[in-house]
């Protein structure tokens, strides 16, 4: 807790920071219908510290903590996505790779101008067709003899892509003679010839922190800009999204966080038919268990940053774990909040209906929750003894050992079928995820009467999904083209409805002023 941080330290001047920020100089509103920060936050920021979080401090940065960083992140998620978004961004996808991987040149010129707000850095990873597939990139890089590169391609969904000038660049690299060399990452200035920015993505929420397009043609670039090793550009950037996950996870925290608090208030206030809605038990459970999915996130990104701050190598799984169920249920939680509300909470005026539409992304950046659970469930489904080797390390309790053995038993029983294991293999990477969330509730379930209530609500979500998986019977999937052509009918029942009609603005120049 941030009562525990002494009033000095660097963390606890950001939080005073972020707070006094929140009451008196923010309108999330205005940035929301304007699709912008405010023209002074990213001066702001800097001087705060908050461009530079775990920066070393030889450059100008905080060096905080793992911990410290997720506190930070919490405070930011609780206050507006778009801040949250824009300095996670700096911080983990741009800033992360270039001090882990940039010569030290390289981080003597570039970090003191990122961390003093000088400049923004970003990473440009997907692309139309993949998304955050890495190994299906298309994006192309090519070595020269003297030691430079030209780089050809196309990024989309690049946040802050417009405005960092300074992007780390994943491209397929191929000496001259064409032999592979691997993915490879490279920082580049956005005023390299070739660099270019295509348009704003107009999204349905976070829309103060631009998504844009990016092309490169035939941009030649330095041997400097190279990050890491030829060929060491996957390590490169899974490190910068591990991090990235759990950045999330803390920032949807706060969100919940912030929504339950506003729906708490409201039922103190609110009569019903039943009498006080605070009073009426159905209310008080769902919003207990919107507590409790919060709580159980909070624990597991702790024990995460425990371990990193402790120097321990923290496997893959519990990102992925922080990153799926920190992002789901943080949106639930807000989604219940706004179902307390009720009409205060749909409407588009309300700090929850806003949480809704931002947050609602996180359960798609950085890898949607389907994408990963079947990533992850494949992963044990091939490899059961990594999944034992994991919950050794966290030395389970008997009780929850006894699930987990259940959880291994699902995942020794795939099906044949290849679109029935996509599902199977789903099926399994939550579960383990759940595993995991267990294990770290019952570890501190004797901390207050409500970390008892979320282990037993951790421990009861892990038992209901193992029922549904070891007694449901499978069901057959329609096949693609039966599917296809139901939903082709429903052109029958509701016709070609196509809009046509694009917005008249009208923003190309004149020919005559050209």
């Amino acid at each position: 807790m941030d009562t525990d941080r002494p009033k000095t330290s660097p963390t606890a001047r950001m939080l005073a920071f972020l707070r006094e920020y929140a009451q008196n100089f923010l309108n999330s509103r205005l940035m929301d219908e304007r699709r912008s920060l405010p023209p002074a936050a990213v001066s702001d920021f800097a001087e705060a510290g908050l461009l530079g979080l775990q920066v070393p401090r030889e450059y100008g940065g905080q060096a905080l903590s793992h911990a410290d960083m997720n506190t930070v992140f919490t405070q930011l998620g609780a206050i507006d996505a778009n801040l949250g978004v824009f300095c996670g961004v700096h911080n983990t996808l741009g800033l992360a790779p270039i001090m882990h991987s940039a010569s030290e040149q390289v981080k003597r010129d570039v970090l003191p101008r990122l961390v003093t707000g000088r400049a923004l850095t970003t990473s440009a990873i997907s692309e139309p067709g993949i998304g955050s597939h890495l190994r299906a990139m298309s994006t192309s890089a090519t070595m020269h003899p003297d030691g430079s590169y030209t780089i050809n391609g196309a990024k989309k969904w690049i946040s802050l892509g417009g405005d960092a000038r300074y992007v780390n660049v994943f491209a397929r690299l191929r000496d001259e003679s064409g032999r592979r060399l691997g993915i490879t990452a490279f920082l580049v200035d956005n005023r390299t010839p070739g660099f270019g920015i295509g348009p704003e993505m107009l999204t349905l929420g976070l829309r103060a922190v631009p998504q844009y397009d990016l092309t490169f043609r035939d941009m030649r670039v330095p041997g400097s800009a190279l990050l890491g090793a030829e060929g060491g550009g996957l390590v490169t950037a899974k490190a910068a999204f591990m991090g990235g996950r759990v950045v999330l996870a803390a920032m949807a925290t706060g969100a919940a966080m912030r929504s339950l608090e506003l729906a708490q208030r409201f039922t103190r206030g609110r009569e019903v038919a039943t009498g006080p809605l605070a009073e009426n038990g159905r209310i008080r459970e769902v919003l207990a268990e919107a507590g409790a999915g919060i709580l159980a996130v909070q624990t597991l990104i702790s024990r995460i940053a425990a371990w990193r701050d402790a120097g321990e190598d923290v496997p893959e799984a519990w990102y992925f774990c922080a990153k799926i169920l920190g992002c789901e249920l943080g949106w639930s939680a807000i989604d219940t909040a706004l179902q307390v509300l009720a009409a205060r909470g749909f409407l588009d005026t309300s700090t929850v209906g806003q949480h809704f539409r931002d947050y609602r992304l996180f359960r798609i950046f950085e890898g949607s929750t389907e994408a990963i659970s079947v990533y992850l469930g494949s992963t044990f489904i091939r490899n059961p003894g990594e999944f034992t080797r994991l919950i050794d390390r966290a030395g389970p309790a008997a009780p929850v050992l006894k699930l987990v053995d259940q959880v291994e038993q699902v995942g020794a029983n795939p099906p044949d079928d290849a679109a029935a294991q996509h599902v199977h293999a789903a099926v399994v990477g939550e579960l383990a995820c759940w595993a995991l969330l267990t294990m770290v509730t019952s570890e501190v379930e004797h901390r207050s009467a409500m970390h008892g209530y979320t282990a037993m609500w951790a421990e009861d979500q892990l038992r209901q999904r193992l029922r549904n998986a070891l007694r449901a019977p499978r069901r057959h999937l329609p096949g693609m083209a039966e599917f296809a052509d139901h939903v082709a009918g429903y052109a029958d029942l509701i016709g070609d409805v196509d809009q046509r009609r694009w917005p008249g603005e009208e923003w190309r120049t004149d020919p005559l002023l050209r």
